[in-house]
């Protein structure tokens, strides 16, 4: 063993580019997981506000899609993440 070898080697350690990132993919699947389910949730709030309040506010309107939206969102980042 050589540890003053060694010690040279570490360095000057560069990155190999054929090895992929692994954080980068594994954050990338949790984004998308994640995207996913605020993406169903904010449709699930979507029809149950439009078919439960018969005094109907704009709000209702609004919360469900910009949720579905915010989700679809993150999913995207989180696709693009991935690949």
């Amino acid at each position: 063993m050589r540890p003053v070898s060694d010690v040279s080697l570490a360095a000057v350690w560069t990155p190999n580019p054929d090895h992929p990132y692994t954080w980068t993919k594994f954050l990338g699947f949790w984004c998308l997981v994640a995207g996913v389910g605020i993406a169903v949730l904010g449709l699930t709030l979507s029809v149950v506000l439009v078919r439960g309040i018969q005094d109907r506010k704009w709000g209702v309107y609004v919360i469900g899609p910009v949720i579905l939206a915010l989700g679809l969102a993150i999913g995207y980042v989180g696709i693009h993440l991935v690949q």
